[in-house]
């Protein structure tokens, strides 16, 4: 990087130190360290090696004034460190088995922003977290999922309707269904049902 090399020259220079000089430390430096020609490298020379050989030759040089700056800018040019890969999102498991565990997960959707209710629906039966829902509900969401089942076999699908998204969920015997209202956040619901999953076994 001939760059970072003039910019220490440069910086060397109000020291009094001449170029022919500055390169033949900055070379001996490089070759004693074995360091290449990334920026992290010269940001190693100029923090320790490099230090250490301007020291010899001036005892009293101590890291500030130009030497920090040029040190401080070769470090501007460091590569942004990666972002850390997400940990994978835990599968939340429910044990539907039991009338707790239904509980549950019908109070843990409910929950979510913009939801308006939550059902668990299995054929002839109902267990719902949905205030002011009528007996003619369940039957109606029940008949959403046969609707898309019999197109194709799912494991997540939605719907829309006159004022509400309706979203669907088989796990095991039973589906979830939630209802949320038009401007609920689509991708948050759907990454929710997602994970879910069964105590014991894989949903």
């Amino acid at each position: 990087m001939p760059e970072a090399e003039e910019l220490i020259v440069e910086a060397l220079s109000s020291y009094g130190i001449p170029p022919a000089a500055s390169r033949n430390l900055i070379q001996r430096a490089r070759r004693k360290n074995g360091l290449g020609d990334r920026p992290e490298d010269w940001v190693r020379l100029m923090e320790g090696p490099l230090l250490a050989e301007i020291q010899n030759v001036i005892p009293i040089f101590r890291m500030g004034g130009a030497y920090a700056e040029a040190l401080r800018v070769l470090k501007g040019r460091l590569p942004a460190p990666a972002p850390a890969p997400e940990a994978p999102r835990p599968r939340t498991a429910y044990r539907l088995t039991e009338p707790e565990g239904r509980k549950r997960l019908l109070a843990d959707l409910a929950r979510e922003e913009g939801v308006f209710g939550v059902a668990l629906l299995s054929p002839g039966r109902a267990e719902l977290r949905f205030p002011g829902a009528g007996p003619h509900l369940p039957p109606m969401l029940y008949a959403a999922h046969r609707m898309v089942a019999k197109r194709r076999p799912y494991r997540l699908a939605y719907v829309l309707v006159k004022d509400a998204q309706v979203f669907l969920r088989p796990l095991g015997e039973y589906v979830v269904t939630v209802v949320a209202k038009r401007g609920a956040n689509l991708g948050r619901i759907l990454a929710r049902l997602a994970e879910l999953g069964l105590e014991g076994g894989q949903g």
